[in-house]
């Protein structure tokens, strides 16, 4: 007689390797590329300011968030969100598309210089909330709601966020704003208030992907070595925007079984 495998025992695998990669990733820094970019690249990141608009990149992100969850696509759907590893699985898919459509875009854009990354820099904005949400989509989460933007956000501003205290600051949000998400009864916001931290958390997370962008995309404003800098760039940005996003949907998976605590409530 076949025996079947033990499904509990694979689902206590697969939940003792994702609070494994929950604590190596509270621990880690950003791709050790994007690390070195961001030292060699800072200087010229401030000259080439001004290739984008200080109201750019919100309006970029703003409309990258609204239009990312119309093109999701069907196959992220067909899995059980309740097997841990085929979300784990299915994410990774998203982060490789993810990379390898950024370095494409990339790749095209960069020989163009400083004109090219300002054009660049939208692509890889909508590229970013889209692997955002696809992620999300893959541990079984979505939604229209202020709620679910503001942690979307908060995601992203994971992924650019820069110093051993800020980032801290940032995981310490995203993990209230994942408890006030998977216990809707404790929301403690008014609608106002909702629409406020919305405002805030647009520009912060504007400012922190504007530094992040313009100081790795600073050597694509030499056309010559710009378009295979930029695409490599690119991957990288979207590898560490794959991983906050990994991040934030398996806690809140983990917390929805209540694996994981949910944590006190406080506003964003």
């Amino acid at each position: 007689m076949t025996q079947l495998p033990d499904r509990d025992t694979d689902l206590s695998r697969a939940i003792e390797k994702a609070l494994d990669a929950q604590r190596s990733y509270e621990e880690r820094r950003s791709t050790r590329l994007g690390q070195g970019a961001e030292r060699v690249m800072a200087p010229a990141g401030r000259l080439i300011r001004r290739f984008v608009p200080p109201g750019m990149m919100r309006s970029a992100l703003e409309a990258a968030d609204r239009g990312a969850g119309l093109t999701l696509p069907r196959e992220l759907r067909t899995h059980d969100t309740a097997d841990l590893a085929a979300c784990e699985a299915a994410a990774l898919k998203v982060q490789a598309w993810s990379a390898g459509s950024a370095a494409a875009t990339g790749g095209v854009s960069g020989w163009f210089g400083g004109v090219g990354m300002t054009l660049d820099i939208p692509a890889t904005i909508t590229i970013a909330a889209r692997n955002v949400r696809a992620t999300g989509l893959c541990f079984g989460f979505s939604g229209e709601s202020e709620e679910e933007a503001i942690f979307r956000l908060a995601l992203l501003e994971l992924a650019t966020v820069q110093g051993f205290e800020a980032r801290n600051d940032t995981l310490g949000r995203i993990n209230r704003i994942a408890g006030q998400l998977n216990e809707p009864e404790m929301r403690s916001l008014t609608e106002k208030a909702t629409e406020w931290v919305v405002e805030k958390v647009l520009d912060r997370v504007a400012r922190s992907l504007g530094t992040d962008l313009l100081k790795r995309k600073a050597s694509q404003v030499v056309p010559s070595a710009g378009g295979v800098s930029a695409a490599v760039i690119n991957a990288s940005f979207q590898t560490d925007v794959a991983r906050a996003a990994r991040y934030g949907y398996r806690m809140r998976w983990l917390m929805h079984r209540q694996v994981l605590p949910g944590p006190e409530m406080s506003e964003t």
